[in-house]
């Protein structure tokens, strides 16, 4: 088995996961390399293969990462094209999307054997349009939201599905998220927690004025439309997609959702259910 090493090396523990990780592999006989940029960090180790992004991918068969969930989202979105699988490893703190702690490394047996099962993930495709025109356009595996940014006045925003008005939340802004993101963002949010093997968009919105705003469950086929309602005094807002980059987004701007013809695929090994998976991580166990 070939596989790509894609650490975080800016966390703390990722370096020394990342060797123990090669100490394994090297027992198991399979082959792996990492990015030609991180090479440098273990160039220690006698069989790691530095290699070049568009060389990597195609070149490997499972992706592991090691690193938090953030890390995991951006190796996702990585890899996604590549339709290659990517195993977690955590060296974050919750890591929920996590296959492995870095305590259980010895089961990459099971990894090398072929002993594991694919959660396929779905996407949203977010599009932002502005007179017209697309300004920016993201898959993403958690979530995208728009929020104010440096004034602290309130936003009135719409939200439309298949093109016709859901709802008006007055709040400091909303997130469109998927089942995945479901427990992100979302759930701290307020909003409902998601099978992630289900297809669904979830709309919640944060600290909305209203005691009755909440979140709004839709079908994975629903378009969902998302924009600055034009009786709204504050146009100060940000769009970021999966808590990473972020867009400036005016008063007039379109902001497009829907289910993406894309997946991304997680490796699962141990025979955990999610809502084992969800209690455990969040009881801190």
């Amino acid at each position: 088995m070939k596989i790509a090493l894609l650490p975080n090396i800016t966390r703390e523990k990722a370096k020394d996961i990342t060797l123990e990780i090669c100490s394994w592999l090297d027992r198991y006989g399979a082959e792996y390399a990492c990015l030609s940029d991180i090479f440098e960090e273990f160039k220690t180790v006698a069989n790691m293969k530095p290699m070049a992004f568009s060389e990597l991918l195609p070149w490997c068969d499972v992706v592991i990462c090691v690193g938090g969930d953030g890390s995991v989202l951006n190796a996702g979105k990585q890899t996604v094209d590549y339709k290659k699988p990517i195993l977690a490893i955590n060296a974050g703190r919750l890591a929920f999307m996590a296959g492995l702690e870095s305590n259980e490394l010895e089961l990459l047996k099971k990894l090398i054997d072929g002993e594991y099962t694919i959660d396929r993930r779905m996407l949203i495709d977010v599009r932002v349009t502005r007179n017209g025109k697309v300004i920016a356009e993201e898959n993403c595996i958690n979530d995208v939201v728009l929020a104010r940014g440096t004034h602290m006045k309130i936003t009135d925003i719409d939200v439309d599905c298949d093109g016709k008005r859901s709802n008006t939340y007055r709040a400091d802004g909303v997130i469109v998220a998927t089942p995945t993101g479901s427990s992100a963002y979302s759930l701290s949010a307020g909003g409902p927690i998601i099978n992630p093997s289900m297809e669904a968009i979830v709309v919640t919105p944060i600290c909305p004025q209203s005691l009755f705003a909440r979140s709004t469950v839709f079908s994975a086929e629903n378009k969902i439309d998302i924009y600055c309602d034009e009786n709204s005094s504050n146009t100060d807002l940000y769009l970021s997609f999966d808590g990473s980059t972020a867009v400036s987004v005016d008063k007039n701007d379109r902001i497009e959702i829907c289910k993406s013809e894309k997946t991304a695929e997680f490796i699962r090994i141990k025979n955990e259910a999610f809502f084992e998976i969800l209690n455990n991580k969040l009881a801190g166990k």
